[in-house]
């Protein structure tokens, strides 16, 4: 597990179309103007760290609560970064980060944190929906 891990994907389920492209995509990467340069860096004393943490805010409203319509804001965090630095604990195929799990397949390493992207009505005033992120990296 040691080394650096760059971000590829930011995946939810059913995907959007926020670029309004026609097509939609469950990798929000594909779909939003942000810069991408997460990286998790994992040291063999069970250290991991990131300095460039990816952490765009991305608002959906649901248009008329019954459609497949959307509205959305996405406003990109370019300024500064956000870093952290903490401990991880290896078993097996699965790395324990706080308290979250993730899941190496080869080179590939997956976390999910469910819940995560809100789905508002229309005037963004209550949360009708969410969905869970899976954010995947591939080792460099």
């Amino acid at each position: 597990v040691e080394g650096i891990w760059k971000l590829t994907a930011y995946n939810v389920s059913d995907g959007f179309d926020i670029n309004n492209d026609g097509i939609a995509s469950v990798n929000l990467l594909d779909e939003i103007p942000c810069t991408n340069n997460e990286t998790l860096v994992f040291e063999s004393k069970g250290v991991v760290t990131s300095n460039q943490t990816f952490n765009p805010s991305i608002e959906i409203g649901l248009v008329n609560s019954t459609s497949n319509s959307y509205i959305f804001n996405v406003i990109c965090d370019e300024e500064g970064s956000i870093g952290y630095a903490t401990n991880f604990t290896l078993n097996a195929n699965e790395i324990f980060i706080n308290d979250n799990i993730a899941t190496i397949s080869g080179n590939k390493l997956s976390r999910v944190f469910a819940d995560a992207i809100k789905i508002y009505n229309e005037d963004f005033t209550e949360v009708v929906a969410t969905k869970d992120v899976t954010l995947v990296y591939m080792k460099r």
